[in-house]
């Protein structure tokens, strides 16, 4: 069996940050190295920096702030990354153009800086109407992904091209700094979010201006330095745009083939290909036919993508219903810093592979070639999602509510009185000064007397599939019937604080305020009414709640309490129910009681299936191509990501999934699905290298198969 050497497969200047380390160079070149690279360098640290802590509290603000539902946020999350990598590709082709790439990269930045500033203005209380309307988060989405996606393909190559080619250790040295001021500025992804949770403005607790308008000052500062370094850049301007001829060279190819073949009739065994060889050359036709067999093995793809990007968003999701720890002074570990696991993942996991595991595999007569890292890189990918769902099922455990089946209703009665109380329609006794639970009754109207001493009160209401409280109350002199719907999922929540609902069963209005070290609420309810979740939130911890009647309102107990203590757990949800005599908290839901450290194992699992298969990727992709066709089969690469971006956008909007642990395993099953496909088209697969090695290789009518030669272990 002949493999390809993983050592000659390695090229820098295609690198991602992820794969700088396997190139790293020594440090002491730096004092060789032009000041051009340093400007470049500052400029790549503040954009990343931008980049991941906008990213990193995006899906949060979705949901919190605009309060979108967790499809939508993930279908806006996913169209934002299906434009910034389809928009890479786009910038790519700009880069290679008569325009070069310092002036892409420049006029890309400034369009970036202004969609930061979108985002942080229309971020202000007040700016998009109230409530938060989300044209201006859609405005700012979009001209960050045109932005961001625009100058990705080019700042690295770009301070390459800085650089003496011939000097490969100032090369390697230079790739390294890239990759260290990439993960530096990654640092955001941690910084952002807390920025987010510990500041408060314009009279609102999280400051999401603050936490969009940091990203934009460096944002600001990656422009400032870009141009500041005008004077020492080199430009290497092309003179042939490869994938703008690659693109007219199908296009022709195609068309005339239509047009002889099934237009004009005209048969023969001629390929659709040869009908640009006129004007494009026969060696560049032969070229394109070569990246074909790659283009092949990329068709499953996009499938894969769809899948793995929902780390950024429904992870995200996944860890805001978790239980979150302190970091002391800076607060509690925020729901969206979890993302900033992937990338510390990254940093520690990939000299691993490179120095342990591939040689250790090698040893044992199992090279690591491409493919087969790829494939497991697959299998490791599902089986992240395949535990992350197994969290989602204990989560939702704790953060479930009363829930009732289909075609039914949930009710429950509390009886404030002190005599007992009959509903013989319901079969139900319910002792005096108590709480019932829920009982499931059919939905439709519910007509029913309830038995009080010798009084009968008449139940008449519309049950509609929800959860409803019927109490018996004392209205001032005579029993009465009130009937409450329960609303435990049409409010936004946070994932640090617990909600509190109010009925107060006495017949003079009160107020009840609830305040900790750091936040408080006040509820005020008329004599025997019920006051909503909405806005009612205290954060996790000991807190105290406080009831107040207006002065000269007699107490007709005599000996209500002032103060209730209360233990609060983020994500639960609470009922405080005022009874004559004593005040009684309900917790309604256990919160988040799963920690959010449990998502460690899948970060971990996850990580080291991208190592395997993105990081391997690019590497295959750029091996792979014809010498002159690397920048195009990049270009395909982060359109498979746009394409996948884009079927997940598709895939929320016609399938309804029952719960999200069920949208987590058959993301581990399609996973799966793509593993099996890519190994069937990857199976007999022979390497650039073999191919070119072995062209007197079988011939068929086939393009794609002739190219691909006789089997070969991969």
């Amino acid at each position: 069996m002949h493999v390809q050497d993983d050592s000659e497969a390695a090229c820098p200047a295609e690198l991602d940050k992820a794969e700088g380390e396997a190139c790293c160079g020594s440090f002491r070149t730096l004092a060789r190295m032009p000041r051009s690279v340093f400007f470049i360098s500052g400029n790549e640290f503040c954009e990343r920096f931008s980049y991941y802590g906008f990213r990193a509290i995006l899906v949060v603000y979705f949901s919190r702030w605009l309060s979108w539902s967790d499809d939508r946020a993930t279908q806006m999350y996913n169209v934002f990354n299906m434009l910034y990598y389809a928009m890479a590709a786009l910038g790519g082709a700009l880069a290679d153009s008569p325009l070069g790439k310092y002036r892409i990269i420049m006029a890309f930045s400034v369009v970036y800086a202004i969609g930061n500033l979108v985002m942080a203005v229309t971020a202000i209380p007040g700016a998009t109407g109230t409530p938060p309307s989300g044209w201006g988060c859609i405005l700012g989405l979009l001209l960050v992904a045109i932005g961001t996606g625009g100058i990705k393909p080019c700042v690295n190559a770009f301070g390459a091209d800085q650089l003496d080619q011939r000097d490969p250790a100032l090369m390697e040295t230079y790739f390294a700094l890239y990759y260290f001021i990439v993960n530096l500025g990654s640092i955001s992804m941690f910084i952002t979010p807390l920025v987010r949770a510990n500041f408060s403005c314009f009279g609102v607790s999280e400051c999401y201006p603050l936490a969009f308008g940091l990203p934009t000052i460096l944002m600001i500062m990656a422009v400032v330095l870009f141009y500041m370094g005008r004077g020492l850049y080199q430009h290497h301007i092309p003179k042939r745009n490869i994938i703008l001829d690659t693109v007219k060279a199908i296009y022709t190819g195609a068309r005339c083939h239509v047009k002889d073949h099934w237009i004009e009739g005209n048969g023969g065994a001629r390929r659709w290909l040869d009908y640009a060889e006129p004007t494009f050359g026969k060696d560049f036709i032969k070229q394109i036919r070569s990246l074909a067999t790659v283009l092949l093995i990329f068709l499953p793809m996009p499938l894969y993508w769809t899948v793995y990007d929902q780390l950024g968003s429904r992870w995200t999701l996944q860890a805001e219903k978790m239980q979150l720890f302190s970091l002391g002074a800076l607060g509690e570990f925020q729901p969206d810093m979890m993302q900033s696991a992937n990338t510390v993942l990254l940093l520690l996991l990939i000299p691993v592979f490179q120095k342990a595991v591939y040689p250790f595999f090698a040893r044992i007569g199992l090279a690591a070639t491409p493919l087969r890292r790829m494939r497991v890189g697959m299998l490791l990918s599902a089986l992240a999602f395949a535990v992350s769902g197994g969290v989602q099922i204990a989560v939702d455990r704790g953060t479930a509510v009363p829930m009732a089946p289909t075609g039914t209703s949930l009710l429950r009665c509390v009886n404030t009185l002190f005599v007992p109380a009959t509903l013989p329609a319901l079969n139900l006794t319910v002792a005096p000064d108590t709480i019932g639970t829920y009982m499931t009754v059919p939905n439709g109207m519910l007509t029913a007397q309830a038995l009080i001493g010798e009084q009968a009160l008449l139940v008449n209401t519309t049950l509609v599939g929800a959860a409803y409280t019927l109490y018996l109350v004392n209205n001032v002199t005579t029993p009465a019937v009130v009937i409450v719907q329960d609303q435990f999922t049409a409010f936004a929540q946070s994932s640090d604080s617990g909600y509190f609902q109010l009925f107060n069963a006495l017949s003079y209005p009160v107020a009840v305020t609830g305040s900790g070290e750091d936040d408080s609420f006040a509820i005020r309810a008329g004599a025997n009414s019920a006051v909503g979740f909405d806005g009612n939130s205290l954060l996790s911890g000991s807190h105290q709640l406080s009831v107040k009647v207006s002065p000269g309102v007699p107490n007709a107990a005599g000996q209500y309490p002032s103060a209730i203590d209360v233990d609060v757990i983020a994500g639960a949800l609470y009922t405080v129910i005022l009874f004559p005599d004593k005040a009684v908290v309900v917790q309604e839901s256990d919160g988040n009681a799963v920690s959010i450290l449990w998502q460690v194992p899948q970060y971990i699992i996850a990580t080291c299936g991208e190592i395997l298969f993105s990081i391997t990727g690019f590497e295959f992709a750029y091996t792979e191509a014809p010498e002159n066709m690397k920048a195009v089969l990049q270009a395909f690469w982060l359109m498979t990501t746009a394409f996948g971006s884009g079927i997940i956008i598709v895939i929320l909007l016609i399938v309804n999934f029952s719960s999200d642990s069920a949208m987590l395993f058959a993301f581990a099953v399609a996973i799966f699905a793509v593993f099996v496909l890519f190994t069937a088209l990857t199976w007999n697969y022979r390497y650039r290298k073999l191919r070119e090695e072995d062209a007197a290789g079988p011939t068929t009518t086939s393009e794609t198969a002739a190219l691909l030669g006789p089997a070969e272990s991969n």
